[in-house]
């Protein structure tokens, strides 16, 4: 199978243990559920892949290529950088946004699918910088 079927196929799988906490903490709805739904994705994001890729069945490609963990934690920081700098100098402008004006039912799934796509976003860039890595 191709490296990139691997990572999204293993992505679902992460995601089952990722995304239902926050995901039940932001439908809650209360003033701080946002607060607690981003930080519980955050951490999620990263102690579930880092620990899911010291498993000996995290192989990805024809050629069962392994990703390198401290690659991956770069990665995520990186992420969390340029999310955090696009949430602060956008603030205001996210707030005035259709999408809040959408269904709940809606809403989740929009953050359902955004939570899955960081996830394999994040171990598609793993992989192509562990990649070259071995080359």
């Amino acid at each position: 199978m191709s490296w990139w079927r691997d990572i999204i196929r293993q992505s679902i799988f992460l995601c089952f243990f990722i995304v239902p906490i926050p995901i039940g903490a932001y439908t809650i709805h209360n003033g701080s559920s946002a607060t607690v739904a981003v930080i519980s994705y955050a951490l999620l994001s990263l102690g579930i892949p880092f620990a899911y890729l010291s498993r000996p069945e995290a192989v990805f490609g024809r050629q069962e290529y392994t990703l390198s963990r401290n690659a991956f934690v770069g990665v995520w920081i990186i992420v969390v950088i340029l999310l955090s700098i696009i949430a602060w100098s956008q603030r205001s402008m996210w707030q005035t946004l259709p999408f809040w004006e959408w269904s709940t039912i809606g809403r989740d799934i929009v953050w359902i699918v955004v939570m899955y796509g960081g996830v394999v976003g994040m171990l598609i860039v793993t992989y192509l910088l562990s990649w070259r890595g071995k080359g």
